[in-house]
Order: C-alpha cells, then sequence, then structure tokens
C-alpha cells in the first residue's frame, strides 16, 4: 500500500466519522426537542381517570368543588381553558399550572390546604395540551405570557384579590418561576419539582441513556436549531433559575429526593442561589419521585406549606396587599 492509499483511506474514515457524528448529534437533538414541544399529551378524561385510580382525588371531592368553565384568548392566537371556584375569603386567590403531558386534573391534589384557608382556585390548560389550543409546548416561554393573561382575566374576575399565589408542578413549576418577575400583582409562588434550565435538563437526560458526553455540544446545537426553527424560542430563552433572581417574591420550593426525571440538585441549586437574597424555602422529600412529594409525605408537605403560607399572609395583609394593576401598567 503506497503513501496516496493510506492517505486516501484515513481521510475517508475521518469524513466517515465526521458524518457520523454529525448525523448522531442531530437526530438525537431533534428527537429530545421534538420529545419536549410536540409531546403525547393527555386528554382531559385521561387524567382524570388517572388521578381517580392515583387516589389524587375521589369522584366524591370532584363533584364537590362545582368546577366553573372559563377561557380567553391567548394573544398567541389560540384558547385556554380552564376552571375555576370561588372561595370563602374574597381577597385570596391561587392559580394552579400542571406539568408535561396532563391538565389541570394533575393539580387537584394541591387544592385542600388552599381551599382550607379560604383561596379561589383558578386552574386552567397549558396550550397544547387538554382542551387548550396551542401548536406546541415551549418549556415555559410562551406559557410564561399565558399565565400573565390567565393573572389579568383573574383580577378582572375577582378584583378584591389581595393575596395572589402561583402554584406548579414541574413544566408548571417551571412556568410559575419564569413568570415571577413579569407580574407585580403576585405574592408567592409554589414551585414542586421544576427545572431549573431547559439545557441543563436537556444534558441530564443525555446522561441518564448514556449518551457520550462528547456529543452533548453538537446534540445541543441541533436541538436548539429545532425549537427556534419550528417553535420560536431556544434554549438560552428559558431558564427559570435566572428568572428567581430577578424578583423578590417569597418563593416555596419542593423536590422528591429520589427524582430521577428532573434532578433534585435543580432545586437545591436554586435554593442556595437564592436564599441570602429572597425569602426562599426549600423542601426535600424523601424517596419521593418526579412529582410524587405530597403522595409520599402528606402531612410533612402541608404542614410546610402551611407554616409558609402563615408568613405570606400576614405580611401581605400587613403591607396592604396588592395593587391588582393591569398588565399594560406593570
Amino acid at each position: 500500500m503506497n503513501v496516496l492509499t493510506t492517505i486516501l483511506i484515513i481521510l475517508v474514515v475521518l469524513v466517515g466519522a465526521a458524518v457520523i457524528y454529525i448525523l448522531f448529534g442531530w437526530s438525537v437533538g431533534v428527537y429530545l426537542a421534538r420529545k419536549f414541544v410536540f409531546p403525547n399529551a393527555h386528554s382531559l378524561e385521561k387524567t382524570y381517570t388517572d388521578s381517580l385510580e392515583s387516589a389524587d382525588f375521589t369522584e366524591e371531592e370532584f363533584r364537590n368543588y362545582q368546577f366553573k368553565p372559563f377561557s380567553i384568548e391567548s394573544s398567541f392566537g389560540y384558547t385556554l381553558k380552564g376552571v375555576y371556584v370561588p372561595g370563602s375569603d374574597p381577597e385570596k386567590t391561587v392559580v394552579f399550572v400542571h406539568g408535561h403531558t396532563w391538565t389541570w386534573h394533575g393539580m387537584i391534589k394541591y387544592f385542600p390546604p388552599y381551599v382550607k384557608r379560604g383561596y379561589t382556585i383558578v386552574a386552567y390548560n397549558h396550550r397544547y395540551h387538554g382542551d387548550s389550543g396551542g401548536e406546541c409546548c415551549t418549556a415555559g416561554f410562551f406559557e410564561k405570557q399565558d399565565l400573565l393573561q390567565v393573572s389579568d382575566w383573574i383580577f378582572s374576575r375577582f378584583p378584591a384579590t389581595r393575596i395572589y399565589g402561583a402554584v406548579g408542578e414541574s413544566l408548571g413549576a417551571a412556568t410559575v418561576l419564569q413568570y415571577m418577575p413579569l407580574d407585580k400583582r403576585l405574592t408567592f409562588a409554589h414551585a414542586d419539582c421544576p427545572y431549573s434550565d431547559t439545557e441543563n435538563l436537556y444534558r441530564y437526560q443525555l446522561g441518564e441513556h448514556k449518551i457520550p458526553s462528547f456529543m452533548e455540544g453538537i446534540t445541543m446545537y441541533f436541538c436548539d436549531r429545532y425549537l427556534k426553527k419550528h417553535c420560536g424560542f431556544g434554549l438560552e430563552d428559558t431558564s427559570p433559575k435566572q428568572a428567581i433572581m430577578e424578583s423578590p417574591l417569597p418563593l416555596f420550593l419542593v423536590h422528591g429526593a429520589a427524582d430521577d426525571y428532573v434532578p433534585t440538585r435543580m432545586s437545591e441549586e436554586m435554593a442556595a442561589a437564592r436564599k441570602p437574597l429572597y425569602p426562599t424555602t426549600l423542601l426535600l422529600v424523601e424517596g419521593a419521585a418526579h412529582a410524587k412529594a405530597l403522595a409520599t409525605d402528606k402531612e410533612l408537605y402541608e404542614s410546610e406549606l402551611n407554616a409558609f403560607l402563615d408568613e405570606v399572609e400576614d405580611d401581605g395583609m400587613s403591607d396592604g396587599g396588592i395593587s391588582g394593576a393591569p398588565a399594560a401598567m406593570r
């Protein structure tokens, strides 16, 4: 074999390796992006049935809430649908924001402590979920603006509200965190198992699937390009950990210590960064998997939540509550 032949073989091998590297990065990046932004979202019928089977609530409890439907038109061109239940205290309202592929049914398990305290309950379906419209899920990017519009509707419907909270789970929790600096009417946030950063979550999941670390960069590159082309946002646009540093509001963070979908360290790192500056409570529930903290230790969860709300409500009522200014005045 002469030198020229050897060089040609080396070049062919290198080009082949480069092509495989690029194609692999492209395919995994697109797969990651599509799995999140075009998920197999469950129907309202399925989330209702599954929630009953998980004992999140009973049929009788569901009926007793006497949910009233509402809908609003998003500024992005689709309809958001949800429900509400007037509370016994007209000055307290809380909005619930569900997780990825789910519907507002998944948030009913969080209602009881708030109902007991007199809060008006509002829950709705994200874009691309349940009976709401929208062409894709955007990791909180457009969802936080939808939440802002839902809040506008809430204040028009319940203008006496002085204590206003937002409660989210997983994607909903990440949405709530990104919404925090946008609305001065908000009094507090309650986030269960949020991710701190979309790109870091994707990188973690690549590791969980044994994708070599040297593939991460190119995978994220193609993932980001896909998101920007098909859904109008990039990985750098969805960072809850950055948003919470822009808001001084009291934050109640909860995470299952056995969460292997959204790693527990994400909430730990956010709490560690925020605590020196703003009121931040972190509850870690031993043995709890993703979104299972309440089911794993309900007594501890509700005890810590009530202690948090006691302080929030005392402060909120003593300083005159919130302004209730419309979005255009914020």
